[in-house]
């Protein structure tokens, strides 16, 4: 039998972004996006990460199984609703179309203790060795 260079396990989009951010946790969600994309097509993506971003806005996903640790002040920004709720104020903005809301600079993520479960039976599913998060691991937002 001719060994064969592609993996005989196909990845969903969410177990591959589980993997990628418990490989390589503390980077941004376009560089995850980015990863996703070569892995899906093969060739880099031209939109430098903008595709499949539903990922990283889904209440789903988002604060479940990945959050951002981002440490630095946010950027404000006129919208009607927050991604993530976190509005800096109830009032109008001046031109009347929306409240002011608050977003990261540049998303730092990593995945919570469900996430980090769920990844675990992805490594599992390819044949991996699951990651102990008691030996050394950093601390998560719901770390018990």
């Amino acid at each position: 039998m001719k060994p064969v260079k592609q993996p005989q396990v196909k990845l969903k989009g969410i177990e591959y972004l589980l993997l990628a951010i418990q490989s390589e946790p503390g980077k941004s969600q376009r560089h995850y996006l980015r990863r996703l994309h070569r892995y899906k097509y093969g060739v880099e993506d031209y939109h430098k990460g903008g595709t499949c971003c539903g990922y990283f806005i889904s209440p789903s996903y988002r604060n479940v199984l990945w959050y951002n640790d981002d440490k630095k002040p946010g950027v404000k920004y006129e919208c009607s609703k927050s991604v993530n709720g976190v509005f800096t104020s109830w009032f109008t903005y001046p031109s009347g179309r929306g409240t002011l809301a608050c977003r990261s600079r540049c998303a730092v993520m990593r995945l919570t203790l469900a996430g980090h479960k769920r990844a675990n039976e992805v490594r599992k599913k390819l044949g991996l060795d699951p990651i102990d998060l008691t030996k050394g691991a950093p601390a998560h937002a719901n770390w018990v």
